[in-house]
């Protein structure tokens, strides 16, 4: 039996099928005839050891990227208020909901940086989130409590954050987002012993 005969054809033929491929395009790619791709497909042969890391790097590299675009996708498109945030707090995506629930006026906060824009306590509390380490992909989760000022009303806030790993190796935050009451906001901050609250990976783990 031909080593891999049976995982060969089905991920050469994923990759092909997802990526809209023929059998002479891939080939091209990969340096060998079309008929050989063919081969592959019929599990009458298998690529050889230097070909097999390109084939197997095409098809995790396409999926890690469109996984990313999923996670914009999903915060869009979300039935909650959220938003995705990288390093440097800077806003990735986010979604009209998000905008309501803390009540600001903007039309797009995409490439924009959390700070100098929702006032110096909220500042503060983003400059304690990233010091957790929840970018260096240290924790699985973080809470944040944030009040946000603005002329004639205070709005308070808690955001459930969550790692999306991305295919360059960076790391996104899902944030969720509720706006809360001030008693419960101060109730938080006390059961938290301050405005923010994490939990590393290995605290999941009893």
């Amino acid at each position: 039996m031909i080593e891999g005969e049976s995982y060969w054809p089905r991920l050469i033929k994923s990759v092909r099928a997802r990526e809209n491929l023929t059998q002479a395009a891939l080939a091209s790619w990969l340096g060998v005839d079309q008929t050989t791709v063919s081969r592959w497909e019929r599990g009458q042969d298998a690529p050889a050891f230097r070909l097999r890391q390109r084939i197997r790097d095409l098809y995790r590299q396409r999926a890690a990227g469109k996984q990313d675009l999923v996670a914009r996708a999903r915060v869009r498109n979300a039935l909650w208020p959220a938003s995705l945030v990288g390093p440097g707090a800077v806003f990735i995506e986010f979604n009209a909901r998000a905008l309501s629930e803390i009540g600001v006026e903007a039309s797009d906060l995409r490439g924009r940086s959390i700070y100098g824009l929702f006032g110096p306590d909220v500042d503060c509390v983003t400059e304690r989130w990233e010091s957790t380490g929840i970018f260096q992909g240290e924790l699985a989760m973080t809470v944040s409590l944030n009040r946000i000022e603005s002329p004639g009303r205070t709005a308070y806030i808690k955001t459930l954050d969550t790692p999306h790993f991305t295919w360059d190796g960076d790391i996104w935050c899902l944030c969720e987002i509720q706006r809360i009451s001030e008693a419960e906001h101060a109730r938080l901050m006390k059961e938290f012993g301050g405005s923010n609250f994490a939990l590393s990976f290995d605290a999941l783990h009893p």
